[in-house]
């Protein structure tokens, strides 16, 4: 049976995005990945996200993006 929610459908042009990304060079996939991450709206939810993941593994509160690189010091730059 097929579900044709548009949640469905966008995930499906997430897999066709990232299989494109997948199918160029490695310098383009780098250099893509370096521009992306030069937004700092990307970058910051980026970091929401990790912090979340962080806080679900340790079973703790949530921690500012700060706090935690001066908790785990220069291991994690």
């Amino acid at each position: 049976m097929k579900n044709g929610s548009p949640a469905s459908k966008a995930s499906r042009g997430d897999g066709d995005f990232y299989r494109a990304f997948l199918a160029l060079d490695r310098g383009r996939r780098n250099r893509i990945a370096l521009r992306i991450l030069r937004n700092q709206e990307i970058l910051a939810d980026l970091y929401d996200h990790f912090l979340i993941r962080e806080a679900i593994r340790e079973k703790g509160c949530s921690v500012s993006w700060k706090s935690y690189l001066r908790a785990k010091g220069s291991r994690v730059r």
